[in-house]
């Protein structure tokens, strides 16, 4: 089947004539960056943090989905407070999705050793759909003339931009993490004005993390991870094991699949740091879906950049006092 076909039966489907549901993009390297998926982790690094992230997913498909991803966050001691910065694209096929979020975060000490924080996340999604690239069945393509021959699909790019909001929670201890999040908890419909027949309303998806850290050995460290995603229609999961030897070299594998029905991958991904503040990662998913026959599995790039070292803490400079008023 041409691709193209394939993009606007998809299409179709997920639009329901009028309506689609925006799916949050994958990231195979979740556990090494918490704050992607919850605003509430905004700061809880102790220091400035940034991500990069680029994901190729189903390499080799025409129209397989691309994901570029940055994000900054640090915390504000004075307020025991985090603020941070999300943008994201996002491209499927003719479907292209760009946001930029900020978030503030307020933490909360439960005990001596467990932190609760408390995120909001608010922005701006922008949708576009390139209705050149798609090919309906009874369509007319053959130059000079181009139509689809039908109402729904639009001939060229339309395109719709909305407020966004995004919620979440998080518990951290010094040996396990807990985070609930919802992305995004509000979203007006995008609706293209000169198109009465194209409007699209973001769902929410919502998020549960844990992870538990140990020490194997005095050089080892083990973290054990889950991630689980929903939109209470579909339910997606995926279980991480990842082993980091003296603080700088790490490597784990992560199993995506909720049950039979929605088995994705196997991931395989290693790091190691370059330097005493920048850490690369990268990670394969190694496909088990129908669809593996159709591609060569998935690449996710993360390079993270860590100030490590506390930001406004310390000791207050001595006054000096002017000697004119001694």
């Amino acid at each position: 089947m041409n691709m193209k076909v394939l993009c606007t039966i998809l299409l179709l489907g997920s639009l329901a004539l009028r309506v689609a549901g925006q799916q949050v993009p994958q990231f195979s390297l979740y556990t090494l960056n918490q704050y992607v998926f919850n605003p509430a982790y905004a700061g809880l690094d102790n220091t400035l943090v940034m991500n990069g992230v680029y994901r190729q997913q189903w390499s080799g498909l025409q129209g397989a989905p691309a994901t570029q991803h940055i994000n900054a966050h640090l915390p504000i001691y004075a307020i025991s407070s985090g603020v941070g910065l999300r943008v994201e694209n996002d491209v499927i096929g003719a479907h292209n999705t760009t946001q930029a979020v900020l978030s503030y975060s307020y933490q909360l000490d439960l005990s001596r050793n467990t932190l609760l924080s408390v995120g909001l996340s608010g922005g701006w999604l922008q949708y576009s759909l390139d209705g050149a690239k798609l090919r309906a069945p009874e369509g007319t393509y053959a130059e000079p003339s181009f139509s689809h021959n039908e109402t729904v699909l639009p001939q060229g790019r339309v395109q719709a931009g909305a407020p966004i909001f995004e919620a979440g929670l998080f518990l951290q201890n010094k040996k396990w993490e807990l985070g609930l999040s919802a992305q995004p908890v509000f979203a007006t419909r995008l609706k293209e004005n000169s198109n009465g027949n194209f409007a699209l309303a973001p769902v929410q998806h919502y998020m549960i993390y844990a992870a538990y850290y140990w020490m194997a050995g005095e050089n080892l460290k083990v973290k054990p991870s889950a991630l689980v995603k929903s939109d209470f229609r579909e339910t997606q999961m995926e279980v991480s094991l990842m082993g980091m030897w003296r603080e700088n070299t790490f490597a784990g594998v992560s199993y995506r699949g909720f049950s039979a029905g929605s088995r994705d991958a196997v991931v395989l991904f290693l790091g190691f740091k370059i330097n005493d503040k920048t850490t690369l990662g990268y990670g394969f998913d190694l496909p088990l879906s129908a669809l593996s026959a159709a591609h060569r599995g998935s690449h996710e790039l993360l390079i993270r950049y860590s100030l490590n070292k506390p930001i406004g803490v310390g000791k207050l400079p001595p006054v000096i006092y002017n000697p004119r008023f001694f």
